[in-house]
């Protein structure tokens, strides 16, 4: 994408966060309702939907012209926008910026489209013009106002519900809760996690005025775990499935992920035969998401970015058995960083901080570091990312890379340099 177009694409940032469907549904209609040209799965969640969504799609593709649409992206835009593991084309991107102008005409009146809102209606034109045929699609935040919910899925997953982005979604984990099951489709199934009591009512109220059966994932659905640094092995039972999974993907939670993804695809009837979605989903890896890039020293990559997340790194982390690894971390402002540097220091002693390449949202390091300074016996600052990971080479350091997306994207490349050269 050239610079100029990149920039005003970037730009749309300007208009932030705006819930509700109205713009994305004119938008929509102005280019022919691109949504209802292929058929999908939808996923929300506190944590997890990312994870969910990329498992759902690696079984998608193996019987489909599939796609998936995510956010947000580790090292490049176009990582959000793909068809059958090939990733948007830049030519593409700047044809739809000249052709189409990020404002819609509303109640007579001009709005401007947010970045979000935008690039939706792209990702859903691009999987028409491509001819996709089913696509996992992952809500970008909460579910009932997202731009995503204009599209009409065979099956919505729910992966967690937890406190987080409480001040666009409400307070309480029932409006939250209330939110994210706004994605549940009228008669369409609808799969759960084990989410609070609380949260579970307000499910089971939208899914039965929607007349929509709703799944229950339960931990007893699963036996047989064996977690290995090389992977994980479980067996899923569910209705007169046995399904026997090893994982590519390591982490605890991945199991209730995969689970769900299996039983979505069963559910919706996109794919039925045990045999493709065992291999689809033991072939998924998750970028980022306990995600290891280097064993000699050791270094895991991990986007917890909220104090839920955080804490289940922590639970990995000890579960896997890697002993007191150095925290490489940075965090935004946004985010409650003290329960997430409470959380990580259960697991070590040794804590990096570092800055995003994320100027407006960055907790500065001095900051952050007083903070960790109440958790962590040694505390170091090293500002750039590309420092602080050479120094961890360069000592051999087994390390989690953690705290940010923006800066386990920027450890993507940097590593891909390091390891590579």
């Amino acid at each position: 994408m050239n610079r100029e177009l990149e920039n005003y694409f970037y730009s749309l940032s300007r208009f932030g966060i705006k819930l509700g469907l109205g713009p994305t549904s004119e938008f929509a209609r102005e280019l022919g309702n691109p949504q209802d040209s292929f058929k999908s799965i939808h996923v929300t969640g506190s944590n997890g939907k990312g994870s969910t969504t990329t498992f759902i799609y690696n079984v998608l593709k193996r019987r489909y012209l599939a796609g998936i649409y995510t956010s947000p992206h580790l090292r490049r835009f176009n990582e959000r926008i793909i068809v059958q593991d090939r990733e948007i084309e830049d030519s593409f991107i700047e044809s739809f910026l000249k052709k189409y102008k990020p404002v819609v005409r509303l109640n007579d009146e001009e709005v401007n489209l947010t970045f979000f809102e935008y690039t939706t209606v792209m990702a859903f034109q691009y999987f028409k013009e491509m001819g996709v045929q089913y696509a996992a699609i992952e809500v970008g935040l909460g579910g009932r106002l997202d731009s995503t919910n204009i599209i009409k899925s065979e099956a919505s997953v729910i992966t967690s519900i937890s406190l987080e982005h409480a001040d666009k979604l409400g307070g309480y984990i029932e409006s939250i809760a209330r939110e994210k099951a706004g994605i549940i489709k009228e008669g369409k199934p609808v799969v759960v996690n084990q989410v609070p009591l609380k949260a579970m009512m307000e499910i089971e109220k939208v899914a039965k005025s929607k007349k929509s059966p709703i799944i229950k994932f339960r931990n007893e659905m699963v036996s047989n775990i064996e977690y290995s640094i090389e992977g994980t092995k479980f067996r899923l039972k569910y209705g007169d499935y046995d399904f026997n999974f090893n994982l590519k993907s390591i982490g605890k939670h991945q199991i209730q992920n995969a689970s769900m993804a299996a039983i979505s695809l069963i559910e919706s009837g996109a794919v039925t035969e045990k045999e493709v979605i065992e291999e689809g989903i033991n072939n998924t890896i998750v970028p980022g998401r306990m995600e290891i890039r280097s064993r000699n020293p050791l270094i895991i990559l991990d986007g917890s970015h909220n104090s839920e997340a955080a804490r289940v790194l922590a639970e990995n982390i000890k579960l896997y058995g890697i002993k007191n690894p150095t925290i490489l971390v940075a965090i935004l402002k946004d985010k409650n960083s003290y329960n997430v540097l409470n959380n990580l220091s259960t697991v070590s002693d040794h804590i990096i901080i570092t800055e995003p390449n994320e100027e407006e949202r960055k907790k500065s390091a001095e900051e952050l570091a007083l903070e960790a300074k109440s958790f962590f016996k040694d505390v170091e600052i090293i500002k750039k990312p590309e420092e602080a990971i050479k120094s961890i080479l360069q000592r051999k350091l087994d390390t989690v890379i953690t705290g940010s997306m923006y800066l386990v994207g920027e450890a993507e490349n940097i590593l891909d340099n390091l390891l590579n050269n």
